[in-house]
C-alpha cells in the first residue's frame, strides 16, 4: 500500500507503535482505543466514548465548533491522549478503481496522479490519496489500484484544529479501511461486504483480500436489504471474485443478523456479525471489558489504534 505523506504524517518510533491511540470524531460520539503490550501480548490500554449531541457534527462537518471543541478537550485531557490515528468520514473522501501501469510503488503513485482529475473533482496538488493493488482474484490478472483521495484543505485544517487541542497526528484513514485490518480474513481469495451499521446511516462497503474496493453511504431509513442486494448486482457484474460472507458492525449490529438472514435474496452468503478484535488479540487468551455488543461501536478506532 501507498499512503500519501499527509495519510501517514510522521510514524513513531518503533518503541513508540502500540502507544498511539485511535481516534474517532463522529456524527455520534467522540470515541478512543488504545492497546498495549503484556508478556501475554496485545490487550487494550484504554477506551472510552462521549456522546456528541444529535446535529452538531454532519458528515464530519462541526456545526458548533466551540461546543465539540469543549467536548474534545475534556475527552483528550480525561484519557491523556497525546498521538492519535484519526478516522476520515466517508463523506469526505472518494474512492475509485483505476488500471495501473509502472514496476514499482513510486511510478503507480504518478501514474495514478495524472488519472486523479478524470475521477475525482481534484487536481493532483489539492489531493491527498492513497492506494492499494487489487487482488488478481477480483480484477481477473489486470494490475488494478483501490484509490482513496481526500482534499488536502480538509486534512491540513484537521492538523490544525487536532493540535489546537493538544493532539499529535500520526496517520489518517478512512473508516472502511479501519475496519477491515481489524475485523476481516483479509486473504487473497476472501471477498466480504461489511455493512457498517451508524445513528443516521449506514456503509455498505466490499473488502476483497483485505482492499477497500468499494463504499457505498445511504440514509437509515432506506431498505438495507434492498441495498445489499443491489451491490451484489453490481459487484457480481464487476468482477467474478464471488462475495464469500455479509459482515454486520456498527451500532446494534447484533439485532440485524437473523432479520438480514431471511431477507437477502443471495444465496449461500452467511451473514455474520463481526468480531471487532479477530485480528488485535486472541479473546481465547484475553477478555477485553466490553461486551461484543458495545465492542462494534469501538470497531473502527480499534482498527485505527493497530500498528499500520
Amino acid at each position: 500500500m501507498h499512503q500519501s505523506s499527509f495519510f501517514r504524517l510522521f510514524p513513531p518510533p518503533k518503541y513508540m507503535v502500540t502507544r498511539f491511540a485511535g481516534l474517532e470524531i463522529s456524527d455520534d460520539a467522540i470515541r478512543c482505543l488504545q492497546y498495549k503490550l503484556t508478556i501475554h501480548g496485545q490487550e487494550i490500554l484504554k477506551s472510552d466514548e462521549v456522546s456528541v449531541p444529535a446535529g452538531l457534527i454532519q458528515g464530519g462537518d462541526m456545526k458548533d465548533e466551540k461546543i465539540i471543541t469543549e467536548l474534545l478537550t475534556t475527552f483528550v485531557k480525561k484519557n491523556k491522549l497525546k498521538y492519535v490515528s484519526v478516522s476520515v468520514p466517508e463523506e469526505k473522501a472518494y474512492l475509485f478503481q483505476t488500471d495501473v501501469v509502472g514496476v514499482n510503488t513510486k511510478d503507480i503513485a504518478q501514474n495514478i496522479e495524472f488519472k486523479l482529475e478524470e475521477n475525482v473533482p481534484l487536481s493532483a496538488r489539492d489531493a491527498v490519496f492513497y492506494f492499494d493493488i487489487m487482488p488478481i482474484e477480483a480484477t481477473g490478472g489486470v494490475l488494478r489500484a483501490s484509490v482513496s483521495v481526500v482534499p488536502k484543505t480538509y486534512i491540513e485544517k484537521q492538523i490544525e484544529y487536532l493540535q489546537s487541542v493538544g493532539l499529535s497526528p500520526v496517520a489518517f484513514e478512512v473508516a472502511p479501511k479501519s475496519i477491515a485490518r481489524v475485523a476481516l480474513n483479509n486473504e487473497p481469495n476472501k471477498t466480504s461486504m461489511v455493512v457498517h451499521f451508524m445513528n443516521e446511516k449506514t456503509g455498505i462497503y466490499i473488502v476483497s483480500g483485505g482492499v477497500v474496493c468499494f463504499t457505498s453511504t445511504i440514509v437509515s431509513s432506506s431498505p438495507i436489504s434492498d441495498e445489499i442486494n443491489h451491490t451484489f448486482e453490481y459487484w457480481k457484474s464487476k468482477t467474478d471474485a464471488k462475495i464469500d460472507e455479509i459482515v454486520l458492525c456498527g451500532k446494534g449490529a447484533l439485532k440485524y443478523e437473523s432479520g438480514l438472514m431471511n431477507t437477502i435474496s443471495v444465496e449461500k452468503c452467511p451473514v455474520v456479525v463481526a468480531n471487532t478484535w479477530r485480528n488485535a488479540f486472541d479473546i481465547d487468551k484475553y477478555v477485553p471489558h466490553m461486551s461484543r455488543d458495545e465492542s462494534l461501536d469501538y470497531i473502527i478506532v480499534a482498527g485505527l489504534a493497530l500498528e499500520q
